[in-house]
Parts: C-alpha cells; sequence; structure tokens
C-alpha cells in the first residue's frame, strides 16, 4: 500500500498549500490499488476487498475479467468542502463506471462506458471528467470498475477545478479544429469527386470519411456527433471501420498509380489483394478483439510495405506525382503505429499522443489530396504530349509544328531573326511497305529517326524544341514520312545538311538486306523565304518536290521553284480532289464596330490543310483555283459549309453578320445570284444576314451577266463589299459597278499607318471616300492600340486585325459570341 501512503500524503500537502495542483498517475511509479473481479460484485462489496498494486500492471491489457481501481481521499477540513476531478483520456472501454463514497456511503455513481448509456450527460462535451467532492468527516473513496475486450487502459489525471476548466476548454478547441479540418475536408474532396468523377477518387472520398469516424472514436467525441445506438456501434466494430478503411487506401493505391502500371495489373495482389481485406472483416465476426488487433497490425505492416515499394517504383518510372502520396504515406504509417502503440500501451497517452494521430490524419488526407491535383496536373501535361508528340518516336509532330512552335519562336519570328527550315523526306517508305509490310517499315522508319536525331544532337545552330515533359527535341515528324528541323544559323546550313547526308547514306540491314535509304532535302529561309511558319513549310516542301536524282538529294527554295508548272498542277490537283471530299474548312475573324466596340460580325476565312502538302495559304490557292476553273466549286462548297452551320446556331447569329469571299469570276456565272439566294432559303437564313465581298484585284468585265448577278443580290437582300481597296487599277470602277456596301482598307496601308505618311493620307482620303458615298468603311490588318485609335479618331465604322481579335474556329466563334451577349 506504499502508493496510496504516498498519494494520501501529496494530498494533504497540497491542501495546506492552497495552490494549482494536478497529480499523474498514469506511469508505473505511482500505479493505485486494483482488485481482479472473478465474479460480479456489487459497488459496496467491492469496497471491502483486498487492493493491491501489484495487480496495475496486468489491468491495463486485455482481459476476460473486470478490473476494480480504489483511490482513497482523505477527509477536508471540518465543515468545508473541496471538489476534484478525475480526468480519463482514453474512450474505447466497453464497461466503465466510477462510484464515489463517503466512508461507506455511495454518493455518486457515473457511466462512462463505450457501450452503456452515460448518465448525468452535460451539454458541452468535456471528456471523461468524473467529480470527486470530497467529505469533510470522512475519508472519501473512489472505485473505478472496467470491463471490455479492448485493452483496459486508464491513463488518468486528478485536476482541480481551475485545472478542470482549462481542460475542458482545451479539449473543446481541440476537438473542434479536429472536426472543422475533416469536415471542410470532406465536403472540398465531395465537390472535387462531383466535378471530376474519377473512379479512383470515390476511394479517397471514402477514406477520408473513415477517418474522420475513426477519429470520432479514439477520441471520444463520436458519442456527441451521433447518437447513443450508432456510437456504440461504431465503437463494438472498430476494426471493422479500421478494415474497410484499410481496404479503401489499397483500392485508392492501385487508381492512383495504374497509369505507370505499378504494380503490374496481372499480378497476384492486383487481382486477389481484395481477398486479403475480406478474410480480415470475416475474422473480424468471429474472432476475439485481441486476436484481429493483431491481424490489424499485419495488415499495417503489408500495406505500408506494399505502398511504399510501389510508390517508389512509380517515382523511378517518372511518375512525379507519387512524391505527395510517398509524403502521405509517411505520415499516415506514423499515425497508424502511434495509433497501435497507444492500443496495445507500449507508449502512453497524454496530450501529445493522443494529439498525434488526429493531427497526422488531417496531413495525409491533405497529402493525398494534394497528391490527386498533381496526378490531375501531370494527366494533362501527359495528355498535351500525346497531342503534340509522334506516339511512335517520341518527337514532336505537325500538331506541334503549326500549334505550339510559333509561341516558341516567337521572339525570333517578331525579330525577323534569319532561321531555315529543312524538310527531310524519305521516300523509300513505300517500297520498304510492299517488300517486308507495313508495320515492319514502319519499324524500320521509326528506328531511323530516332537514329537521326541522336545523330544532330551534337550539331551546333540546330533549334532545341521544348515539349510539355521538360525535355527538347531537334527533329519533328511532319508525316509518316517526312522529318523537320530548324537551323538558327543559316550560314552553316550546307554543313549542317551534309552532317545529316552522311548519316542517311548510312547502310541499313533488314532481314539480313543491307541497303540505303532513298530521300529527299529541301530547304526553306525565313524571312526571306516565307514569313510564317506555314509559308517556310510550303516552300521547303516545294524545295523537296523539285529533287531529282540527276540533281543530287538536296535542293533549296528559290522564286522560280514557286512558279514551276509542275508544282502548280501538284497543288491544283490535290485541291480538286480536297474540293471533292469537302476537307477544306474556315475560320472566322471577329469584326468590331469601332464606335461601340461590340462584335458586329466576322469575316469567313477558308482554309486548307491538306495531308501531303500541309497548310496552304488562301493567297496560294485561290489564284490556282481560278485559273484552273476550280473557283466555283470552291466558292460553293463553302457556302454550303457557312450555311448548314449558320442555321444550326440561328439563335446566336442572328444580330450579327458574316462576311463571305467570292471571287469576281462567280459573277460571271448567270445563275451564281440564283444560286445563292436558293441555298439561303433552303437553309431558313435571311440574306441580310451576309456580306460578299469580292477582291478587287481580280478583274472582271463590265457585262450584262455581272450587272444581273449584282442586281439580284441587292434585290434579295445581300451586301456587297470591295476587299483589299487600293491596291488594284480598276478599283473607282468596281465601286460604281458593284454598287458596294462596304470598302475594306487593305492591311498592307493599314499596317503601315504608323510609319508611312502616304500610308495615313491613303487611309484617311478612303474613310472620307466611305463617309460621302454613304458606305461603311472597313480596316484590316489592325495590329495594335495607336493604330486603332487613329482609326477611331478618323470615324472609321469597322475594325478587323489580330490586336483585337485572331481568326478562330467556328466554335470559339460562338462561345465568343455567348461572353460578349452575357456582357
Amino acid at each position: 500500500m506504499n502508493g496510496g501512503i504516498r498519494l494520501i500524503c501529496l494530498f494533504t500537502a497540497l491542501l495546506v498549500s492552497q495552490v494549482s495542483w494536478s497529480y499523474d498517475i498514469q506511469i508505473e511509479a505511482n500505479a493505485f490499488p486494483t482488485f481482479a473481479e472473478k465474479t460480479p460484485l456489487t459497488p459496496k462489496e467491492a469496497l471491502y476487498q483486498e487492493y493491491n498494486t501489484d495487480l496495475y500492471e496486468g489491468s491495463q491489457d486485455f482481459s476476460d475479467h473486470a478490473y476494480w481501481h480504489k483511490i482513497t481521499f482523505p477527509k477536508t477540513y471540518p465543515f468545508s468542502q473541496q471538489t476534484f476531478y478525475l480526468e480519463l483520456d482514453y474512450y474505447v472501454i466497453e464497461e466503465l463506471d466510477f462510484y464515489v463514497f463517503h466512508d461507506t456511503q455511495l454518493v455518486e455513481h457515473l457511466r462512462r462506458g463505450a457501450l452503456q448509456d452515460w448518465n448525468k450527460l452535460g451539454a458541452v462535451y468535456d471528456g471523461i471528467l468524473i467529480p470527486i467532492i470530497l467529505s469533510p468527516f470522512n475519508e472519501t473513496h473512489l472505485l473505478i470498475r472496467k470491463a471490455g475486450d479492448s485493452p483496459l487502459l486508464t491513463p488518468v489525471r486528478l485536476l482541480n477545478n481551475s485545472e478542470a476548466e482549462f481542460s475542458r476548454l482545451q479539449k473543446l478547441i481541440f476537438w473542434t479544429a479536429i472536426i472543422s479540418c475533416l469536415v471542410i475536408l470532406l465536403a472540398h474532396n465531395a465537390l472535387v469527386f462531383i466535378l471530376l468523377r474519377q473512379a479512383g477518387f470515390i476511394y479517397y472520398l471514402g477514406l477520408n470519411a473513415l477517418v474522420f469516424i475513426a477519429l470520432s472514436i479514439i477520441t471520444g467525441f463520436s458519442r456527441w456527433l451521433f447518437n447513443e445506438a450508432f456510437s456504440q456501434w461504431l465503437v463494438a466494430n472498430i476494426f471493422l471501420i479500421f478494415g474497410v478503411g484499410a481496404w479503401l487506401l489499397f483500392r485508392f493505391s492501385l487508381h492512383f498509380l495504374r497509369e505507370v502500371k505499378v504494380p503490374s495489373p496481372k499480378s497476384f495482389l492486383a487481382r486477389h489483394g481484395d481477398w486479403i481485406f475480406i478474410i480480415f472483416l470475416l475474422c473480424n465476426a468471429l474472432l476475439p478483439v485481441k486476436t484481429v488487433a493483431g491481424l490489424f497490425a499485419g495488415i499495417e505492416v503489408f500495406l505500408f510495405i506494399s505502398c511504399t515499394y510501389w510508390g517508389v517504383k512509380a517515382f523511378i518510372r517518372g511518375f512525379i506525382a507519387v512524391r505527395f502520396y510517398l509524403f502521405s504515406w509517411l505520415f499516415l504509417i506514423a499515425g497508424s503505429i502511434i495509433n497501435t502503440l497507444l492500443f496495445w500501451k507500449l507508449i502512453p497517452i497524454n496530450d501529445f499522443t493522443e494529439a498525434i494521430f488526429p493531427a497526422f490524419s488531417i496531413i495525409q488526407l491533405l497529402g493525398f489530396s494534394f497528391a490527386l491535383a498533381d496526378k490531375a496536373k501531370q494527366s494533362e501535361r501527359n495528355r498535351q504530349l500525346q497531342l503534340l508528340t509522334d506516339q511512335s518516336t517520341g518527337l514532336p509532330n505537325r500538331l506541334f509544328y503549326f500549334d505550339e512552335l510559333p509561341n516558341q519562336i516567337q521572339l525570333q519570328i517578331k525579330n525577323q531573326q534569319p532561321m531555315a527550315l529543312v524538310i527531310i523526306d524519305i521516300i523509300n517508305h513505300h517500297s520498304l511497305s510492299q517488300a517486308f509490310g507495313p508495320a515492319k517499315a514502319d519499324a524500320v522508319m521509326c528506328e531511323l529517326m530516332q537514329e537521326l536525331h541522336q545523330h544532330i544532337q551534337p550539331i551546333e545552330g540546330l533549334l532545341a524544341f521544348h515539349l510539355p515533359n521538360k525535355t527538347h527535341k531537334r527533329l519533328i515528324r511532319m508525316t509518316a514520312r517526312n522529318l523537320a528541323f530548324i537551323s538558327t544559323t543559316p550560314n552553316m546550313l550546307e554543313t549542317q545538311i551534309q552532317r545529316v547526308q552522311q548519316m542517311l547514306e548510312h547502310p541499313t540491314q533488314l532481314n539480313k538486306i543491307q541497303f540505303r535509304h532513298q530521300y529527299k532535302i529541301g530547304s526553306a529561309l525565313f524571312p526571306s523565304q516565307g514569313s510564317n511558319l506555314d509559308r517556310l513549310y510550303q516552300n521547303a516542301l516545294i524545295a523537296h518536290n523539285s529533287v531529282t536524282f540527276s540533281s543530287g538529294t538536296w535542293a533549296a527554295f528559290t522564286d522560280e521553284l514557286k512558279s514551276d508548272h509542275a508544282q502548280q498542277l501538284t497543288i491544283i490537283t490535290l485541291l480538286r480532289e480536297d474540293i471533292r471530299n469537302g476537307r477544306l474548312h474556315y475560320h472566322i475573324q471577329p469584326q468590331v464596330c469601332l464606335r461601340t466596340n461590340k462584335i458586329i460580325g466576322g469575316e469567313v476565312l477558308l482554309r486548307w490543310h491538306n495531308e501531303q502538302l500541309g497548310p496552304v495559304s488562301p493567297a496560294e490557292f485561290v489564284p490556282l483555283a481560278e485559273q484552273a476553273g476550280l473557283i466555283y466549286p470552291l466558292t460553293e462548297m463553302l457556302f454550303e459549309k457557312v450555311f448548314v452551320w449558320a442555321s444550326q446556331h440561328q439563335d446566336l447569329l442572328k444580330t450579327t453578320s458574316l462576311s463571305l469571299n467570292i471571287s469576281a469570276l462567280d459573277l460571271l456565272q448567270a445563275d451564281f445570284a440564283q444560286k445563292v439566294y436558293n441555298s439561303i432559303n433552303v437553309h431558313q437564313l435571311t440574306p441580310e444576314q451576309f456580306t460578299l465581298e469580292i477582291t478587287e484585284t481580280s478583274m472582271f468585265h463590265n457585262n450584262d451577266i455581272v450587272n444581273n448577278n449584282v442586281e439580284e443580290l441587292h434585290k434579295t437582300g445581300f451586301k456587297l463589299s470591295i476587299d483589299d481597296f487600293g491596291i488594284g487599277y480598276s478599283s473607282m470602277l468596281n465601286l460604281v459597278t458593284l454598287k458596294t456596301n462596304e470598302l475594306k482598307i487593305d492591311q498592307f496601308f493599314v499596317m503601315g499607318l504608323l510609319k508611312q505618311k502616304s500610308n495615313q493620307y491613303l487611309c484617311q482620303n478612303m474613310i472620307h471616300l466611305c463617309q460621302q458615298l454613304n458606305i461603311t468603311s472597313v480596316a484590316e490588318g489592325i495590329e495594335d492600340q495607336q493604330t486603332l485609335a487613329t482609326l477611331k479618331d478618323w470615324q472609321c465604322e469597322i475594325g478587323q486585325g489580330y490586336f483585337l481579335y485572331k481568326p478562330m474556329s467556328p466554335d470559339d466563334y460562338l462561345l465568343l459570341l455567348q461572353e460578349t451577349l452575357c456582357e
């Protein structure tokens, strides 16, 4: 009974000194007297039993019977009353009763077991805080009876009034912070799941909810979150909750890492790992809690080893998002181990150890949330990488060339820094396919392209193309057999191409047959032979198509090649085929009212992207179409595409207009106006919605057919506009002949407005001419704010140019109209 004597002496000294005090009897040195109940006893019978401090250690473990603890307090000063509080920091003991005796009289009985209905429950949760009112006349005895399948841990502290009040407040703040964090995190994750609907995210969401419930059980606030019956059910099935949470974590890991095939979908754990948790849940229903606790500890070790190994393996494979996953695992397993050590009473329960598991749980949930966000970013980068690269070789593709490369070399283009585009065409691809089959031929081509890329990597003066995965390449695979690279040192171009030729001349062996690749190389210089990448690519193709076996394997672009009849015939042939198959498309460049700054319509711009030639400028193929008689089906195809689209979106387009470009040759068709009007009627559109733009450099004769078409178009409601006004000799004649409603000032004058006085005079006079003739003035090619302000000052009515809006797809144009309507 030495421990009891020391406790009594301590109480006496503290009462005499009248200072704030607390006494922690959790540690073994201050173990209090204990009695093991073999048969059921009443509280009064238990009061007279023999208590022994030697039994205290055994009373903190799993047990098949109940234990009693007895703490005796000395009487207070006569006619005074002193109250102390016993605080318990463990909340999963199934049966827990507190009996307060004044001598042999029972004055208080409080039930605080996890599976009991608590009596005298306060409105505010203050933990298990047992008031002990000391008798001034007799000794006061506190008996604690505990029983259940869980460890019978009773880490208690004795507190005075002020310390008890501070403990209540401290726990309230702590639990409020924990609950708030978990609820906010759960709500956030639920919203993210609703938005993303990712299969793996549902497991994370479930894990979040399970962690919330598990913490509520362990820290004791489940009784204040749920009703008595559900709270008790949770405690009785705590390892069921833990098991489901472990399974959710396992499934989350599989889904999170499956992009890098870690673990392998064919592995045993990936296919049958769920059975481990099913077996555990069955054991939870059949085996004692102590055995189930041991099995769960084994599952924790299994998850830690497996998931950590998977995470490290995924990181080695380049899955960067796994870094937050591993970070979360570190905190999760640390918190779980600490919680397990508390459960098995290997470390003491106190304020610090009690707070570790909730804090670590929140940190690991945040970490997994960051991991999901990081994964989403990496998935987007991978998606962009797939769009911009050739999957067989890993080289940038033609989409990269036309969409991404202009952004990467924007400064070089703006500063007109000299460059050279080189196209390499492996022309024996077709013969290889015939000899060895398409699969073998493709494999040979991919191997050649990768070897060529490795070969040109050390060559100085070649542009590096930066990909979304932070790597860079120096070759672009434009088509199945075409490669391209850009030299930033055109003065060294001959040497650079010779290096490439040396590599391509090296023999290749296939099926024990040694052969040399046949190839053609073409080059074009920027900016002298192409002011943009589209034109540069086109001219490089023209150059490479001019290569003959007698002239060598490389040809540089010249102006003579551009006018070569054979090349023009190729363009005309391909254009005829693409018109017949409807492969041309269009963009729309918005037009803005310069007085109100509102979009009043858009110009339909014809676009042609041929499989062999790539993008071809309208300035290149429209004149050829006029020469070859293809302009009529070309106009008809464009009108049909635009009218079908406009009829499907009349609600958005009814308050704006669309400008369609036609050739002057179209007006020489006797039935042109009638065909256009009939097409409008078929699609239930109104002619007033459309303006027909005629490029005034395409000269037409003043004859009856033209006059009749013009009259008919005006009569039915179409507006007519002269495009590129000012750069031809027949402008004034066209103004009269077309009875034009609109005049478009060519961008040549507008873009040089701030540099050339002559351009200023011409533009200002054209605007005044429009005002005098009562026709609409439209300025093309507005590229900066100062030009826009000048045109506004001159009262130009409509503006168009890259500074206002770039040409865009029809879908993007509709989105733009929707946005402006919502403003």
